[in-house]
């Protein structure tokens, strides 16, 4: 398999991976920042930020985004984990310049519009109390939490319902 890697001005690295298995690319942005970079009071930050940047950038107003990439039968989505954040899209090659788009919009021009991060904050406070409500995610939470005392993997990667009803717009894009 052929593999390329080199790095843009901007010190975007890129990784290109060719496969003839399918007609279809997965364009991927992996954010280095997730859970474990967070201080005190930004625990679910980055999980947060997650979900914010599907909310609206420069180009396309909220719900576009993934109305966009439905439209052209693809796939978009997103997860935190404790070292970083990964978004992807999944679609046909011959869309490549769509998926391009969103993802580089997605992470260059996100809006952070201040209703759109009250609305979300209401959706992320019910992840959090689902998560407490699955024995599954409590076990795994606990753990980390049991096995990290001291080390931010003990914290929950999706962070606390306090946390996100404080953040400011301003302190969510400073972050």
């Amino acid at each position: 398999k052929m593999v390329k890697k080199f790095q843009l001005k901007n010190g975007l690295k890129v990784i290109f991976q060719q496969s003839h298995k399918s007609p279809v690319v997965s364009i991927q942005a992996w954010v280095r920042t997730g859970s474990a970079d967070e201080g005190k009071k930004e625990e679910g930050m980055s999980h947060f930020i997650e979900h914010l940047v599907f909310k609206g950038t420069n180009k396309f107003k909220v719900g576009e985004i993934a109305a966009f990439i439905e439209g052209a039968g693809g796939e978009l989505n997103a997860y935190t984990s404790f070292d970083q954040t990964v978004f992807y899209v999944t679609i046909s090659k011959s869309y490549s310049d769509v998926a391009l788009d969103v993802i580089s919009q997605m992470m260059g021009h996100p809006i952070f519009d201040p209703s759109e991060i009250d609305s979300e904050r209401e959706v992320v406070c019910e992840e959090i109390k689902m998560g407490k409500d699955s024995p599954g995610r409590r076990a795994s939470q606990l753990l980390f939490s049991t096995s990290f005392k001291k080390h931010p993997y003990g914290i929950p990667v999706i962070g606390y319902e306090k946390n996100v009803r404080s953040w400011s717009a301003k302190k969510i894009v400073d972050f």
